[in-house]
């Protein structure tokens, strides 16, 4: 599962991520199109809002195909 596969199963949308995350949604997208290049700060919100820990969102959402 991506990213963005996770984010539309826990019904958050970009432009609701991208405020919360303080981030163009421009920005964001590019960040999703190549996951690995979000910033920790980033990785440790977008954890919390999917639920699970660091560490799973690191292995599984966050690390280059």
């Amino acid at each position: 599962m991506t990213l963005k596969e996770k984010l539309t199963e826990n019904q958050i949308s970009k432009i609701w991520l991208a405020e919360r995350l303080g981030l163009s949604r421009p920005t964001l997208d590019k960040y999703l199109d190549k996951p690995d290049e979000f910033r920790i700060k980033h990785v440790r919100k977008i954890s919390k809002l999917i639920h699970v820990t660091e560490r799973e969102a690191l292995v599984n959402y966050f690390t280059k195909a």
